[in-house]
């Protein structure tokens, strides 16, 4: 078993790896119809695409995950059939997935060396082999992260960087990035990047999906677009705008609004107060007001203590000291659904690990903490439960079959919608979105945006923590900025500038 190992490639073929006419087609829908892909050694080649698209159903098909209706795979200008992620791994494609694919009980090394453990005799566990390969592949990655922690204790980009490990561990000579950015901030970004130009420049391919433009522009050599299932475009970066971009991924011109808002803190009412907050190991001394129809930035490095913070505030964990005011009452959440009764709701940064149900309809993921407000007599009044959920669904423009439709089928931005909608059907008055447009494409993180504003316009109090400094500027009031599990500094968005929100995340 040989970590991170570049190999010299015999080409018989200009391309590394080709798809050729592949439809894909589901029960009542054609996933992708008669899409070609051509990709060179040595080369970066993006896929972008609204969400729904077809990205994530074409590098199920390459990697082996789903078979194809029709067409064909070529790697070395050899025909084959990728049945499986184990006959991609023999291949030599290596798969980053978005959502985390780890299992929290087991340590970084199990994970990134699960199914894959190198053996003695062929029977007995190499514990010596094993140690020096999740070594020489952590050195790589980031040096920070040690063999025996537990993935359940990792930071989301932590996690992320293990995962990343795992894919790259073996001969990988075409390795597919699925938003690989969105949990990771500044710092994290520029070493992902720098392992990215390395496993390029020694011939390797990455096939790179992602919604943040920038990055697409600054990393590619080739840019291809869907649109509903079809190729649209093969875009030259160097020569091409994020205008051009979004143009194709939509269908039409790009338009965009310069939404500023001038927040009036006078005889603004404070709906919840932050006082002295601390928890071991994870942030202390957290002082903030949050006021009425106000939305407040919290921006900071992965690991800053962010999300902590969000989750004490909520009732996942409690605080070893400090006080919480919600309209001026003195409170502890020890459980989230205290906070629920004080009309304060959590959007987690793990959407689909900690935000909605799968196995669930959008009905019954919109209503289950408000059942009781449709029941008479212990009954479901269902007509009226049904109208309410089809009052969001208009209002927040959600992309959906029917209520019935279970929410795993739903995109990124349409399943935060819902988790949205959940969260003003139970009388939420403020709101704590962590990363609250991570994985989500242009169209709907506009949406989205738009929807903020519209809510805090209402007099909901919003708190948003966000690793884009873009988002943070253009959606915030007010911007605090903690490093270390502390608050660094604060400053009003509309004079801040992200080279000021830097210096204060990297302050000590």
């Amino acid at each position: 078993m040989r970590p991170f190992i570049i190999s010299e490639i015999v080409m018989e073929s200009s391309y590394i790896f080709e798809v050729k006419n592949i439809t894909k087609e589901f029960p009542g829908v054609r996933a992708l119809d008669n899409v070609t892909l051509h990709i060179r050694p040595g080369e970066i080649h993006s896929i972008i695409g609204e969400n729904g698209a077809g990205k994530s159903t074409l590098m199920n098909i390459i990697y082996g995950i789903l078979q194809p209706t029709s067409g064909e795979l070529f790697f070395n200008g050899e025909k084959i059939i990728i049945d499986s992620p184990k006959r991609a791994q023999k291949l030599g494609i290596g798969f980053m997935p978005q959502e985390l694919n780890l299992v929290p009980q087991l340590s970084v090394e199990e994970n990134i060396l699960l199914g894959h453990f190198p053996l003695r005799r062929k029977i007995f566990l190499d514990k010596k082999e094993q140690r020096e390969i999740v070594s020489n592949i952590l050195a790589r990655i980031d040096p920070h992260i040690h063999a025996d922690s537990l993935v359940r204790n990792l930071s989301a980009a932590h996690k992320q960087l293990v995962q990343l490990a795992r894919a790259i561990l073996f001969d990988t000579k075409i390795l597919i990035l699925d938003e690989p950015t969105s949990s990771l901030t500044f710092d994290e970004i520029g070493h992902l990047f720098d392992i990215i130009e390395s496993f390029r420049k020694t011939g390797n391919s990455v096939i790179y999906i992602s919604h943040r433009l920038d990055e697409v522009q600054r990393l590619s050599d080739t840019v291809t677009v869907l649109r509903d299932g079809h190729n649209v475009a093969t875009l030259d970066p160097k020569t091409t705008t994020v205008e051009d971009m979004i143009s194709n991924m939509i269908g039409r011109k790009a338009e965009y609004k310069n939404e500023t808002r001038d927040y009036n803190y006078k005889d603004k009412k404070v709906v919840l107060s932050v006082k002295d907050f601390s928890r071991k190991k994870e942030f202390k001394k957290i002082s903030f007001n949050l006021y009425e129809g106000e939305i407040l930035g919290i921006a900071g490095l992965v690991g800053s203590g962010r999300t902590e913070l969000a989750k004490a505030i909520y009732g996942y964990t409690v605080p070893d000291s400090g006080s919480l005011l919600i309209d001026g009452n003195k409170t502890i959440n020890r459980h989230p659904r205290e906070a629920i009764k004080k009309y304060l709701a959590y959007v987690p940064e793990e959407r689909r690990q900690e935000g909605i149900f799968p196995i669930l309809t959008v009905t019954e993921n919109i209503t289950l903490p408000s059942l009781r407000n449709f029941c008479k007599y212990q009954i479901i009044n269902k007509k009226l439960l049904r109208k309410a959920v089809d009052e969001y669904i208009s209002k927040l423009k959600i992309k959906v079959r029917s209520q019935d439709e279970k929410i795993a089928n739903l995109s990124g931005g349409n399943q935060q919608k819902v988790i949205f909608s959940r969260c003003l059907l139970s009388g939420s008055r403020i709101l704590i979105l962590d990363e609250p447009t991570r994985g989500i494409d242009v169209n709907a993180k506009a949406e989205i945006h738009d929807l903020l504003r519209k809510l805090a316009i209402s007099g909901i109090s919003i708190i948003v923590i966000s690793s884009e400094l873009e988002e943070i500027l253009s959606l915030s009031d007010r911007i605090i900025v903690m490093n270390e599990g502390e608050i660094k500094g604060e400053l009003p968005a509309s004079s801040a500038s992200q080279e000021e929100i830097l210096k204060l995340a990297f302050k000590h």
